[in-house]
């Protein structure tokens, strides 16, 4: 808590840096646990290829002696004794490193001689200092050692055989008592490395659940502390935010007495002290405020390009010093305020429509006309393609031209990304109505919205992904209705919209 006292007032900026460098040192902590993890685990396979190459170089030492009582030839036993090179250099290995300072050199050399991989001798060395006071290395070591004193019996025995055969006459009972010697000798060595390979099993999997402990623990930790850091580091930021957001919020709907708490003196706090600013110069901007009609005609509007301006110069004059959060709530601020704005607009225009009851003779091909020279903006900009059949003339209110405005305006805006819009509007003619089509080739709409986007203040996108405020299908149902006429569609997500409505004939 202290920490994060000293935290609240330090710049946005060097609190992400702070982050930052204390998730880096976690991270190294991390892969210099799971460096340790590998290495270790590559030991053990090692030394389980050791085990491998020591007890193959055994084996074959015996047989290659065997071979030398039947045939006397000095390649079978120069044989044995190469392949014996193989457990008499992990031999001087294991004395070496038993030393209380050993030489490394002497242990490397000895673990080549017994041909152990470069690369792995480092790692096996280290295994064994690290872990030698294991129950299960300690084991595994004592076995070797068992193991490379019944070996060295082979030494004297092989000499004496050697000797025997150089003699000019060699003795056939001597050298079947030494071959009994050497037969039980190996069934020794059998049995010590059976146990040796269980034993290093054993371990091995000790190892791996020790390993995996530590590995799981040092992630837990590295996780746990970094989310901790950045709950402590950001706790502040969030809480300032929703402060900022939770009062801009009630101004938008008209709450003008409510305030942002300012709990620190960085970019923040700047903002909702600013916030807290722009609402006093909102109360004094609508002091007038008090009569509904004059609220929405002018001084509403008013404080709304208030509230944009003051945007618009924090936006420019903390723009360099604000976090990403932050703009974007300054941002959202500013959108709001658009989208108030426009919904002041709108709902002026839903309310006034019917207002006239009188009744016109329109061209429907001159409204439409007459909306696509307004909107020609927007059409180029998206590279609309609209085709007009001919219209009838019927005798309407004047908000048909809304009507016209309103469904050209959301095929435009609700345009699939990959390919430009295309409109067509048409009408048919019956009995008793004209049938007036509006198709496009946009997004579609999923069935179950096709009811309630008539409805006012229905939208079914967020802001960021299509803006409006909802009311221009109301607008639309309402001028159909005000017509005692009907307004649906037909639409699939991903294959366009067609709006229908009819217009009654008088």
């Amino acid at each position: 808590m202290s920490l994060f006292k000293k935290l609240k007032d330090v710049s946005i900026a060097k609190k992400l840096y702070f982050i930052v460098g204390a998730m880096a040192i976690l991270i190294v902590i991390e892969l210099l646990s799971l460096w340790f993890a590998v290495h270790t685990l590559s030991s053990v396979r090692a030394f389980v290829g050791a085990e491998g190459l020591w007890s193959k170089a055994q084996k074959d030492a015996v047989y290659e002696l065997r071979k030398y009582n039947r045939t006397h030839n000095y390649k079978d036993f120069k044989a044995y004794r190469e392949f014996m090179q193989v457990p008499l250099g992990d031999h001087i290995t294991r004395v070496e490193l038993l030393n209380k300072e050993p030489d490394l050199d002497i242990a490397r050399k000895g673990f080549l001689q017994g041909r152990i991989h470069p690369d792995d001798i480092d790692d096996m060395i280290n295994l064994f200092r690290r872990f030698h006071s294991n129950k299960y290395v300690n084991r595994s070591i004592q076995i070797w050692e068992e193991a490379d004193t019944v070996l060295l019996q082979l030494i004297p025995i092989a000499d004496s055989f050697y000797a025997d055969v150089n003699s000019g006459s060699p003795s056939v009972e001597k050298q079947n008592r030494w071959m009994e010697r050497v037969d039980a000798i190996n069934g020794q060595l059998t049995k010590l490395e059976d146990a040796f390979s269980y034993t290093l099993g054993e371990g091995s999997r000790w190892l791996e659940k020790m390993i995996l402990t530590i590995l799981l623990t040092v992630a837990f930790t590295v996780e746990f502390t970094g989310v901790f850091i950045t709950i402590l580091v950001t706790r502040g930021i969030t809480r300032d935010l929703d402060e900022i957001q939770k009062a801009t919020d009630k101004i938008i709907k008209g709450d003008l007495n409510a305030r942002a708490a300012v709990h620190s003196k960085n970019e923040i706090g700047k903002v909702a002290a600013e916030v807290n600013l722009m609402a006093e110069q909102l109360i004094a901007s609508n002091k007038e405020l008090e009569q509904v009609a004059y609220i929405a005609s002018h001084d509403l509007q008013e404080p709304l390009m208030t509230i944009r301006n003051y945007v618009n110069v924090m936006e420019k004059q903390y723009k360099h010093t604000l976090d990403d959060h932050a703009a974007e709530c300054l941002t959202n601020i500013g959108y709001a305020t658009e989208r108030m704005h426009q919904l002041v607009k709108d709902m002026l225009d839903y309310s006034r429509i019917g207002s006239d009851k009188k009744l016109l003779f329109l061209d429907c091909n001159k409204e439409v006309s007459y909306v696509l020279n307004d909107m020609d903006a927007s059409i180029t900009a998206s590279n609309a393609k609209i085709y007009v059949s001919p219209l009838p003339s019927v005798n309407a209110y004047f908000e048909l031209k809304l009507l016209f405005q309103n469904l050209i305006s959301n095929a435009i805006k609700f345009h699939r990304k990959d390919i430009p819009p295309v409109i067509a509007i048409s009408a048919s003619d019956y009995d008793t109505e004209w049938l007036f089509a509006v198709k496009d080739n946009g997004i579609g709409i999923e069935q179950k919205f096709h009811h309630r986007i008539f409805s006012i203040f229905q939208k079914l996108h967020p802001d960021h992904e299509y803006s409006g405020t909802g009311i221009g299908l109301a607008h639309c149902k309402k001028i159909v209705e005000m017509h005692r006429g009907k307004i649906w569609l037909m639409s699939k997500p991903g294959e366009g919209s067609t709006f229908y409505f009819t217009i009654p004939k008088v």
